[in-house]
């Protein structure tokens, strides 16, 4: 192989890895974890992990649907709490309850995703960053 035919693979490849990498980002939020399609043991409180490029205040909400509001972002019938900035991510460690309706009791497949709020560019009309859904499961 040639030199300038493996400079041009390199190079195809390093272009890429970015847009891998950035697919899980939206609005500046990469969620970290839990993963998409991973599992959170019943009976234990998990703790959620993303990434966030911009300024604002980080909100997590976990909801038994993907289906978004109007405003984009999920429900928070089953958890919203704020998260905070640990090293260079944010992170969250959700309540548990230990009673049977409880959601973390309850397996099932549930979505999280963040939220940070910023009202940028002077445009105050949608303050709230949304991030990508999450799907993982309790169970």
């Amino acid at each position: 192989m040639s030199a300038r035919l493996t400079l041009l693979l390199v190079t195809a490849g390093l272009l890429v890895v970015p847009t891998a990498a950035s697919a899980a980002t939206k609005n500046g939020i990469t969620p970290i974890s839990p993963k998409a399609g991973s599992s959170v043991p019943t009976g234990k409180r998990p703790t959620m992990k993303m990434r966030v490029n911009g300024p604002g205040q980080v909100y997590v909400y976990v909801c038994k649907s993907k289906r978004k509001l109007g405003d984009g972002l999920i429900c928070s019938k089953e958890a919203i709490k704020r998260a905070r900035k640990k090293g260079r991510n944010f992170q969250v460690k959700l309540p548990f309850f230990d009673f049977p309706a409880f959601w973390l009791n309850s397996p099932g497949t549930y979505y999280w995703q963040a939220h940070r709020i910023a009202c940028e560019g002077g445009d105050a009309s949608d303050c709230r960053q949304e991030g990508p859904t999450v799907k993982f499961k309790v169970g």
